[in-house]
Parts: C-alpha cells; sequence; structure tokens
C-alpha cells in the first residue's frame, strides 16, 4: 500500500491523505478506474494502519504513566506498616472520568446525518456542486471508508441525490463508479426506477438526455433560484425529448425568465422554434447562443439545419463542415452534408460524405442506395443548385431518373456488358446483401 501511495510508512494522517490527493491526480476515476480502487484501497489500509498504531501508542503512553504514578505512590516511610500503606494510597482516577463530554463517540446516526449535512453544504454553493474535486473530497470522508456502513451511507445518499439530481454529468459519473447502482439495480430497474426516478434518469438514461446539459454560466447568474431554473430546463428537454411541445414552451419560458443567459437553454429555444418552423426565431436564439459561446461546434450545427430549412446550402455547408471538424462521426451531419452536396451539384462531395457515413455505419441503406443511384462523381447523376425563388426543400429529393436522351440499340447492348465494372460495384454489393437477407429468409 505505501508503495502505492509513493510515501515512506507513517502514523501521520495528514501525510496519507495529502498523498493519496497527489496521486488521484494520475489515477481519476473517470479515466483510470481499476487504478482508482487500487489507490483508494492502499488509502484505507493506510490510515486503518495509521489509526491502529496511534492507539497503541496512546495506550503504551497510558500505561508508562499508570506504572509512573503508581511507583511515585509507592514511595512511603519504610517505618510505617503495610497496613499504614494501605489505608494512605492514594488512587489516580481514570482520565476518562474527566473527559471533555464532547469528545465521546458519536453514535452511527449523528455520523450518517454529519455526512449528509456535508453533501448538502457541497449541493448548495452552486461552485462546489459544479467542482467534481469537491466531491471527491467529500466521497473520501471516513464515513465512505467504514464497510459495516457503506450501504447505509448509499441508501441515504441515493435518497439525498433523489431530491437534488441537479448535477453535471461527470459528477455523476463520479456517483456511479462510487455507490454502483447499475450494478445493484440491474436485477431489478423498473422497481428503482420507481423508487428513485431522478437516480434512474441521471445514472441510466441516454447520456444526450438529462446529464448533457452544463451548469459552468450558473456561476454567472447571480441571486436567482438555481434549483427552479435547472428543474424548468431539464423540464424543456425532457419535453422536447418527447415531442411534448406545449409543456416544452412553458418550462422554456420559466426558465428564460430566471435566466436568459445560459447556453444550453437557448440550444433548446433553437430546437423549439426549429421544430415548430419558426426559423427566424431560431436563428434569433442561436445569435444569442453564438455571443456566449462562439466557438461551441454545436451551434453550428443547429444552424446548419436551419439553414437547409431555408434552402441556404452554401451557408449550412460551411456551418456543417465546421461541425465535422469537431465531431467527425456525427451520423446526421454527415447525411444532411451529403445531400447539400447533391442539391449544390458536387456528387464528388456528395459521394465522399456517404463513403465517411458507411465507414461508421456500413449497413447504412440510404447511403448505400445513393452510391448506387449516382454517387460516383463520373457516372452518376448531378442535382442543380436550387434557384432563389425554390420553395424551402430542407431535405432535397435525390433525382433518380435519367436525363440522358436514349442511347442506340447496339449502345444500350455495350452498356449491359459493363454492369459488371467497378463503377457499378455499391449497386452490386446492395443486391447481393437483398438477396442474401432473401435466401435467409428462405431457410429458416
Amino acid at each position: 500500500m505505501w508503495k502505492i501511495l509513493d510515501i515512506k510508512p507513517t502514523n501521520e494522517l495528514s501525510v496519507i491523505k495529502k498523498a493519496y490527493a497527489r496521486k488521484l491526480k494520475q489515477h481519476h476515476p473517470e479515466d483510470d478506474p481499476e487504478g482508482y480502487q487500487q489507490l483508494r484501497e492502499a488509502y484505507d489500509q493506510a490510515v486503518r494502519a495509521a489509526k491502529r498504531n496511534l492507539k497503541l501508542d496512546s495506550f503504551r503512553d497510558l500505561t508508562e504513566e499508570a506504572a509512573a504514578e503508581r511507583g511515585e505512590c509507592g514511595q512511603s516511610d519504610t517505618g510505617q506498616d503495610e497496613h499504614e500503606r494501605d489505608d494512605n494510597l492514594v488512587v489516580v482516577p481514570s482520565r476518562m472520568l474527566f473527559a471533555d463530554p464532547a469528545a465521546r463517540v458519536k453514535s452511527t446516526e449523528e455520523r450518517l446525518n454529519e455526512f449528509i449535512e456535508k453533501a448538502n453544504g457541497v449541493y448548495r454553493d452552486i461552485a462546489q456542486r459544479i467542482d467534481i474535486d469537491s466531491w471527491l473530497k467529500l466521497l473520501n470522508d471516513d464515513m465512505m471508508w467504514d464497510v459495516k456502513l457503506q450501504r447505509e451511507v448509499r441508501q441515504r445518499m441515493t435518497v439525498f441525490l433523489e431530491r437534488h439530481p441537479y448535477l453535471p454529468r461527470d459528477v455523476w459519473q463520479l456517483l456511479e463508479s462510487s455507490f454502483c447502482w447499475k450494478e445493484r439495480a440491474q436485477d431489478d430497474r423498473e422497481s428503482f426506477s420507481r423508487q428513485f426516478p431522478n437516480v434512474f434518469l441521471h445514472v441510466f438514461a441516454e447520456p444526450y438526455y438529462a446529464t448533457s446539459l452544463r451548469f459552468t454560466f450558473l456561476t454567472k447568474a447571480g441571486d436567482i433560484d438555481c434549483e427552479a431554473f435547472l428543474r424548468y430546463r431539464l423540464g424543456a428537454l425532457l419535453a422536447l425529448k418527447h415531442n411534448h411541445m406545449e409543456q416544452a414552451e412553458e418550462m422554456l419560458e420559466r426558465a428564460y425568465e430566471l435566466f436568459p443567459d445560459d447556453p444550453d437553454l437557448l440550444r433548446l429555444q433553437a430546437e423549439y422554434y426549429l421544430r415548430l418552423g419558426s426559423l427566424s426565431r431560431a436563428l434569433t436564439a442561436i445569435d444569442r447562443w453564438m455571443a456566449l459561446t462562439p466557438d461551441d461546434p454545436e451551434l453550428y450545427w443547429y444552424r446548419a439545419r436551419i439553414y437547409v430549412k431555408s434552402n441556404r446550402l452554401t451557408e449550412a455547408i460551411h456551418d456543417v463542415t465546421y461541425f465535422l471538424s469537431h465531431d467527425p462521426g456525427h451520423l446526421a451531419a454527415l447525411s444532411l452534408a451529403a445531400k447539400c452536396y447533391t442539391k449544390l451539384g458536387d456528387p464528388a462531395s456528395a459521394r465522399d460524405m456517404h463513403l465517411r457515413l458507411l465507414e461508421q455505419q456500413p449497413d447504412d441503406i440510404e447511403a448505400l442506395v445513393c452510391l448506387a443511384e449516382g454517387g460516383h462523381p463520373e457516372t452518376g447523376p448531378t442535382s442543380m443548385p436550387a434557384s432563389p425563388a425554390a420553395p424551402i426543400d430542407p431535405l432535397p429529393a435525390r433525382d433518380t431518373e435519367r436525363t440522358a436522351p436514349h442511347l442506340p440499340e447496339q449502345q444500350a447492348g455495350a452498356n449491359k456488358s459493363s454492369f459488371f465494372s467497378i463503377k457499378n460495384l455499391p449497386l452490386i454489393l446492395v443486391l447481393g446483401w437483398f438477396f442474401l437477407c432473401l435466401i435467409r429468409m428462405f431457410f429458416r
């Protein structure tokens, strides 16, 4: 354990804790869970050993002191008889009789209450709440190392977090690594979700929902009701997830009244107006968002979608390209870029987007069909750019009809003979995949 902590054996708890804090930077629970677990075990053993040695040292001191006191009492006049010495013997009362009442051993209930109060203190202070180091410090409390109390601590903290769930995603991940809700609820997730719906939402739900919302801008919010704002903001996100537009509108309005300068709230506003088709209001929300966080890649993704709906395809390509430079594997962005390039008459770039999409998702039928129908830059059809007067078409329809004149009979025959050329390979692959599925269905 001393080797893991990288210190010499010591009984100084402060030295052990400093060593643990130093090594914790190298073995963060998110990046190195195994190393973190070993470090925690080493820290636990070191603390226990130090406390045990301190108790032994204290016991030895008391024993030696008592022996010395007895020796002093025994130095009486030798002329007195033994009975007289016994009568005059001074008994030194135990120092425990005069111990400070405040220093008594605290009950288990008191210790648990104090631990939850510490958690509440971290949660109430928004700066500490969003600081993962504050939660690391709490989780390194002696209560967390008491094996006999671990179950009770987990239960109390689960109840506390059910009532106080508005935490950043990395904090939830840290708490999950300590309390292992996923492992303990795997046998009956439905029961857990009913008993602790908020904990279940943040621990088990898709990462994009509930846990993707950021908290850093709340430190600039001033004296507002943070709990109410976070409740409304999360409510808006979940309402949008389930497409409950009236509820989303109400939650967005209430949150906006409390704190209008939160980038994630403006993102949700943009999503709401985008779904309603109110493109100008969606762009207004994005402009406010951009003023707060101009380098946020996600706002370019939202604006690209609005530009597509407005038929501003060149601007959409600019924004989606910037977004893909930060998230190259985003499937929806790759698909959107391919459609924009197709409509702008750039089949080579569209084909490149489809190929990148297939690298991430090889069985994407839409990309396979697009390549087969005309995605090759040399032979595929080209879609002319939309005219300024063209109606809004957010997802342009593919041109599946050939516009070239009919070939002479002999030339058509030559074209048939070249069907199995490399240019038709995507179509051959699609047909092969289709027939393979039919064969599998037939032999089942």
